[in-house]
């Protein structure tokens, strides 16, 4: 019988342990998943802004020396 209540005993704190121990983890996920989608939402406003047609335009004239053609340069194909 004092085995019975034993085990008994043993395996509630057990599973008291374990439950404790599976909040925690749900816990450290749910912060990862806070985390990177706060990293996603930053990565795709910096994408937005890297496509930008302004954005575009600068860098190309800053980086590459580029800029429009003259009227002269240009010629259309029929």
């Amino acid at each position: 019988m004092f085995v019975l209540f034993l085990l008994a005993g043993i395996s509630h704190v057990w599973a008291n342990f374990k439950r404790t121990q599976m909040g925690y983890t749900l816990s450290q996920l749910k912060k990862e998943i806070s985390q990177l989608e706060d990293r996603n939402r930053k990565l795709m406003l910096e994408i937005a802004f890297l496509k930008s047609p302004e954005n575009l335009e600068k860098r190309a004239v800053k980086e590459f020396g580029l800029i429009h053609p003259l009227p002269h340069q240009v010629i259309y194909l029929p």
